[in-house]
């Protein structure tokens, strides 16, 4: 989707944040001036001075704002800056990259010239046939577990393979996909959907082989189940499977990776589709409180769980931001305080929050893409002032197709020229005692929250996003954004407005993969009636324990799910 550029007279009198004592209440002709600033101008919309959210942003800002905001928790300051170092050290920031490519030999040379260009964190995004957790799009026509054929259902799966993400399936892949990457230095994350405990399995067994010390370990598996759920609503039979794996996931990686996050909360499905920023907080702190209680509540008594503390170490946040840098900012503070907020009505100690910012795809247009350059530099300095722990930096055309070295080379530089030449990784929260940047916080904060509670009294998370309640509050806001675009009220340069004349969409032609679909297909029907008879319990009670034996023993993902699909299936007949 297109770009928001607000019209820089929304917020050109918002950088006035000076104190109360600076604009003495005596002198008479600044008061009248003040009094004037305080409404907005009649010559100009009222959609310039109100959020999405309906927040009525204010032309001048002064003390008494911020004195009248409540206090959601006693030690608001320390949480909401986001302080995990001494102060007068620098802060570390991950740069953390994002890889897609279907062939695992390519990515291969992406990841290196990443590493070699300054990126510390890779991400690999598996392809639509892993993230949906099925195996039947491995099998050869007609031969989907002795079901017969499926016709259009059995079309679609196999073309999951090498769709939107890396063909890695077996641990030889996951070796050539890392070859010649330091892993005992590089932190590895997954985004493999419902298929997160067979990717897992194979990653944990990538580092068993390459040697890599568990406390050395770093990244994450990044399982979501409720995230996967909401962006394809067809994958709600699998919900009390990724549920489970998830609890036993985050169990083995709390005892066996000290650096490694299981769990994700990944909020950009709801803000890709048209979500408001409030909307965004409240259904991440929701899935992230559903997703403590699933670590924490046994299924059954000899079930592993975590303590308060552990679950919350388990978990990472990933946000959208897009081009209102005073919105994003105050976002990523305010999902401080609200979790903050949940951690100490759970009873858990205080603890910093672990945020990813990646640039919000519906921010980057196929049109006139070099602006796509100022969008997403917007997007990396807001998650920068904001306090982001993980930073990815999305190419400038990544609206087009798959990037190119150059599109890589602008992404990684953005981020390190913001973050170590312009020096913003030396100063802690930045934006804090602005009165403006305060005020949206805390507005933020209580609008998120009263969301929250209503999420929770229509009974979680998962509940609202199986019944459509989420989906319907989306779609509402998703279509009064886009018709501020249609009535000319919000404008895209370079797409609704200023288009260059000259200028075409940028088509590029979709990578070939038909050659390295057959492969897999060949390769799952050669082994894998044999590796499908072990029975996934005998390593254990834990699933990603016993998923993670299973890959030691040469299984591959398709195969993992399988056994895991089975393994559910006689959990639900006994």
């Amino acid at each position: 989707m297109a770009s928001i550029m607000l019209d820089p007279k929304c917020f050109s009198a918002q950088y006035s944040t000076a104190p109360t004592d600076a604009c003495s209440q005596t002198d008479t002709s600044r008061s009248a001036a003040s009094a004037d600033l305080h409404q907005p101008p009649s010559q100009n919309h009222a959609a310039d001075w109100c959020t999405d959210d309906g927040i009525v942003l204010q032309p001048l800002y002064t003390r008494s704002a911020t004195e009248t905001s409540p206090c959601m928790i006693a030690d608001r300051n320390f949480l909401l800056r986001g302080v995990t170092k001494e102060l007068g050290s620098e802060i570390e920031v991950d740069l953390r990259q994002r890889h897609a490519h279907p062939d695992p030999e390519l990515t291969n040379q992406a990841v290196l010239d990443d590493l070699q260009g300054g990126v510390r964190s890779i991400e690999l995004r598996l392809d639509r046939a892993i993230r949906s957790g099925s195996w039947q799009a491995f099998c050869p026509h007609g031969e989907r577990a002795n079901e017969g054929p499926h016709g259009a259902e059995e079309q679609q799966d196999r073309e999951g393979l090498g769709n939107d993400g890396v063909m890695l399936y077996e641990a030889s892949d996951f070796d050539t996909a890392l070859a010649s990457v330091p892993l005992d230095q590089t932190a590895i994350a997954l985004d493999a959907g419902n298929g997160f405990l067979a990717a897992a399995a194979l990653l944990a067994r990538l580092w068993e082989r390459r040697g890599v010390d568990p406390a050395q370990a770093r990244g994450g598996f990044n399982a979501d189940p409720i995230g996967s759920l909401s962006r394809d609503p067809s994958l709600a039979r699998l919900r009390g499977k990724s549920m489970h794996g998830l609890s036993d996931l985050a169990a083995w990686t709390s005892r066996t990776y000290p650096h490694v996050t299981s769990v994700a909360v990944d909020s950009t499905p709801y803000y890709d589709a048209g979500s408001t920023d409030t909307q965004e907080l409240a259904f991440s702190i929701a899935t992230a409180v559903q997703y403590l209680r699933t670590m924490t509540t046994p299924r059954v008594p000899q079930t592993e769980t975590l303590t308060i503390d552990q679950a919350v170490a388990q978990i990472m946040f990933r946000f959208s931001l897009g081009t209102d840098h005073f919105l994003s900012i105050a976002k990523l503070r305010a999902a401080r305080v609200l979790w903050a907020r949940v951690i100490q009505a759970c009873g858990g100690s205080p603890s910093a929050m672990k945020i990813q910012t990646c640039t919000s795809s519906r921010v980057m247009a196929d049109r006139d893409i070099n602006l796509n350059l100022l969008r997403n530099c917007t997007a990396v300095f807001s998650g920068l002032i904001g306090g982001a722990d993980v930073i990815t930096s999305l190419p400038l055309d990544h609206a087009i197709q798959l990037p190119d070295e150059f599109g890589r080379r602008m992404a990684r530089n953005t981020l390190l020229i913001l973050r170590d030449e312009a020096q913003l990784r030396r100063v802690v929260d930045p934006s804090g005692g602005s009165y403006f940047l305060e005020t949206l916080t805390n507005q933020l904060c209580d609008q998120a929250w009263t969301l929250f509670q209503e999420v929770e009294q229509r009974g979680g998370m998962l509940a609202c996003v199986r019944n459509g309640w989420i989906a319907k509050q989306i779609a509402q806001s998703a279509e009064k954004w886009a018709s501020q675009f249609a009535f000319g009220e919000k404008t895209v340069v370079g797409v609704t407005k200023f288009v260059h004349a000259r200028d075409r969409i940028v088509r590029r032609a979709p990578p070939d993969v038909d050659r390295l679909r057959q492969i897999a297909i060949t390769r799952f029907a050669e082994h894998h009636d044999a590796q499908v008879a072990i029975p996934l319990l005998e390593h254990g009670p834990n699933l990603a324990e016993a998923m993670f034996v299973a890959a030691r023993g040469g299984a591959s993902i398709p195969q993992l799910n399988r056994l895991l699909g089975d393994q559910v299936s006689r959990e639900v007949s006994s």
